[in-house]
């Protein structure tokens, strides 16, 4: 079984020699003497992981045995969507028991004040830096009606500028306020993404696709304005998360072969395990999930590869 002990406080990280470890012990699961978690001791961030495809990639992360910190506004006394469950809360505390250490983090991503301590606080308690930002977090306008049903000319401009704030904006400050974390522990940057940059469907409105344009061409950007640290754009495709059931009527046909938020999840696994020479080298590159798992033999908790 696997303890923390140390309170509340997060784990330390320290570099000894070419061991990476951490201060706040851990009992680490073995099968037979093979230790089970190869990622033991890295720290991850991971935004947007309340529920949804942040949730699945963090649970990844700690099966690995990664620190990963869950960033989000809702919390156990505070709900955020009224018809969708989940919080930073729930989320580390499964990932506590996967074998790594979940420590949740409430932070508003459209306030840069709260962006500002939030890394303070990696920079306070993980010397060697940061080994994997996973930029998730999106935020979906509401009404639900407004958003999917409105012809595009009745639309306010404000269903952009929502989801650019959080969906594109949010992911460069916050990369930008890791940059000196990143390179200290050369670590990559993992954003997720979506092929609707590249066109339109019936079911998401102009804006969606326009944003996750603007996201991807910004984070290619980045990638290009600061070479030390890796980067990458994941595509999931249509994942069953907890919107798209509840709203089955509506994304019926995009559930016929869905992914499960675990399979990004176990793609970025996928990814986190490579050699940094090797993500390095893939720096600049948009790859989908279902890409880097047929890469890596890997199939999805059902036993498929979509």
């Amino acid at each position: 079984p696997q303890r923390h002990f140390g309170g509340d406080d997060p784990p330390r990280c320290v570099r000894r020699g070419s061991h990476r470890g951490c201060v706040t012990p851990f009992m680490v699961p073995m099968m037979g003497s093979v230790a089970s978690y190869g990622l033991h001791g890295h720290v991850a961030v991971v935004t947007g992981g309340s529920r949804g495809l942040g949730k699945g990639i963090a649970l990844e992360l700690a099966s690995a045995g990664c620190i990963v910190y869950i960033t989000g506004r809702s919390s156990a006394t505070k709900r955020t969507e009224v018809l969708l469950s989940g919080s930073v809360d729930e989320t580390a505390a499964q990932a506590s028991r996967k074998g790594g250490a979940g420590i949740a983090a409430y932070v508003d991503h459209t306030l840069d004040g709260e962006v500002r301590k939030f890394v303070d606080l990696l920079t306070e308690h993980h010397a060697d830096g940061l080994d994997f930002l996973v930029n998730n977090a999106f935020f979906m306008p509401k009404p639900d009606g407004l958003f999917f049903a409105t012809p595009l000319w009745q639309q306010p401009c404000r269903l952009f500028d929502e989801q650019f704030c959080i969906g594109a904006r949010n992911h460069v400050v916050l990369t930008l306020s890791c940059r000196q974390l990143l390179e200290k522990a050369q670590g990559t940057v993992i954003s997720v993404s979506s092929a609707g940059s590249q066109g339109n469907t019936e079911v998401f409105p102009v804006s969606y696709h326009t944003n996750k344009a603007c996201y991807d061409r910004m984070m290619l950007a980045l990638s290009q304005k600061l070479p030390k640290i890796p980067m990458l754009t994941l595509w999931p495709g249509s994942v069953s998360t907890e919107r798209m059931v509840l709203g089955k009527r509506r994304f019926e046909g995009w559930l016929l072969d869905a992914e499960s938020p675990s399979f990004t999840g176990k793609a970025v696994l996928c990814l986190a395990r490579l050699s940094v020479e090797a993500r390095m080298r893939m720096s600049g590159r948009t790859m989908t999930s279902a890409e880097v798992l047929y890469l890596a033999g890997g199939y999805d908790v059902d036993g498929y590869r979509h």
